[in-house]
């Protein structure tokens, strides 16, 4: 892999935790209450005064904040995977250790459109 790539790769993957980062505040506010959104609202204020404070202290921290970013970044992205698909939907009563007998097939008039119907026995429930 050259360079370039990986500078590119390293960049679509900051990005993408980046994106990430932006996109949970938002979800994070979306509440039902009004109550909760008080309490949600004051969490980040209080964060950010105290922020403040801290750099109105020791304004050299100031230097953590795009470590503290590019760490967050990477994490982010890289414990973000999408979710597993879900399994197949059963198809009716038809399971899959079951043969199935065809009724009949229907074939549409272009090609690729085929209906098979599976011969249906009812059974009564017990």
């Amino acid at each position: 892999m050259t360079a370039t790539a990986r500078v590119a790769a390293l960049g679509r993957r900051l990005a993408h935790g980046t994106g990430l980062l932006l996109e949970s505040p938002a979800r994070w506010f979306d509440v039902p209450t009004a109550g909760a959104l008080l309490v949600r609202l004051a969490v980040p204020v209080g964060g950010l005064a105290f922020a403040g404070r801290v750099l109105e202290r020791a304004p050299h921290l100031i230097y953590a904040v795009p470590v503290a970013w590019l760490w967050t970044a990477w994490a982010m992205s890289d414990t973000s995977a999408t979710p597993p698909p879900l399994p197949a939907a059963p198809l009716g009563d038809v399971y899959a250790d079951e043969s199935v007998e065809v009724d009949r097939i229907e074939r549409g008039p272009g090609e690729g459109l085929t209906i098979i119907y599976p011969v249906r026995t009812e059974v009564n429930g017990q």
